[in-house]
């Protein structure tokens, strides 16, 4: 842990800054609890609250905050990207989280009157209240519906498709048109991903 010197770090606050801005507030303290592990809770929420709204004061609050506390500088590196390549950063144009869709298909609609745990609820209260587990009395019961999941957004571009290490400049990374090819160092997979 050290302070930061905040002029010689400009480029990569304003990274992590770019990177936190869509994230949702519960995820956003829990990075800022690894990044400033000293500081107040309250005052690592309060900061988290002005990025996940993204407040005119985020930036600068954020930057007051590195200048002042002590800064895990491993998390920081990590956070900022500050040890990959500043191609790969800039090929990966946005930080949005992968989106997925969840298909659920209810296999006993038609003959729910016949199912006890089916028979005083409606299907879309069902699977809202136990999309993660499904709980009856009955022994021989097994869930009444399948699961699909699909991808609707890509993968991360700096990410290993063999065994989802983190990319970086341990690994050898050549950039070429619109793919970014890679020969993992951790597993030695050889691979490309989309770089935009």
């Amino acid at each position: 842990m050290s302070k930061i010197n905040v002029s010689e770090v400009e480029e990569l606050i304003q990274r992590i800054v770019v990177r936190m801005g869509d994230q949702s507030h519960p995820e956003i303290v829990h990075v800022l609890t690894k990044l400033f592990p000293n500081s107040p809770a309250m005052r690592l929420k309060s900061i988290a609250e002005d990025l996940a709204d993204k407040r005119l004061n985020a930036i600068s609050e954020f930057t007051n905050m590195i200048e002042a506390d002590f800064v895990d500088r491993e998390v920081f590196d990590t956070l900022s990207s500050a040890h990959i390549d500043p191609a790969m950063v800039f090929s990966r144009s946005q930080y949005d989280p992968t989106k997925f869709m969840l298909t659920l298909e209810c296999a006993r609609t038609p003959f729910k009157e016949f199912f006890e745990e089916c028979k005083e609820i409606q299907c879309e209260d069902c699977i809202k209240n136990r999309i993660t587990e499904f709980t009856t009395d009955n022994e021989n019961s097994k869930a009444p519906w399948t699961i699909r999941v699909d991808k609707v957004e890509g993968r991360r571009v700096n990410l290993c498709k063999n065994c989802g290490k983190m990319l970086d400049r341990k690994d050898d990374i050549n950039l070429q048109n619109e793919r970014m090819l890679y020969t993992c160092s951790y597993c030695s997979h050889k691979g490309w991903n989309k770089a935009k």
